[in-house]
């Protein structure tokens, strides 16, 4: 549980054409998902994470930049972009292999 002096959390997932099976995986694993149509602001039942829905290959260069705290993306992504993250679960879904990563430091 966080304290009241902790800031959110900030989780970026992909848009586009894993957009329906991300939000299934939120939604079987242990959140509601709501996210108002034409917007990439997304809310899960959790207020102290706040969730973007950004283009795939932008995520691991943002969550290794400082500017997301995790993410979800394809593992080729973090391969091309050679972003300093640690993938920590592979979700297994899509056509491609997607990782959760957060920053190595």
């Amino acid at each position: 549980m966080r304290g009241k002096g902790l800031s959110k959390v900030k989780f970026a997932i992909p848009k586009g054409s894993l957009e329906e099976a991300t939000f299934k995986i939120l939604e079987r694993s242990w959140t509601k998902v709501n996210r108002k149509s034409r917007t990439y602001r997304v809310f899960l039942d959790d207020p102290q994470i706040m969730v973007k829905m950004l283009r795939p290959q932008e995520i691991p260069t943002l969550v290794a930049d400082g500017l997301y705290d995790v993410g979800i993306t394809g593992k080729d992504w973090v391969g091309e972009t050679k972003a300093d993250v640690e993938p920590i679960l592979d979700l297994e879904y899509g056509k491609i292999k997607l990782v959760i990563a957060f920053p190595d430091s």
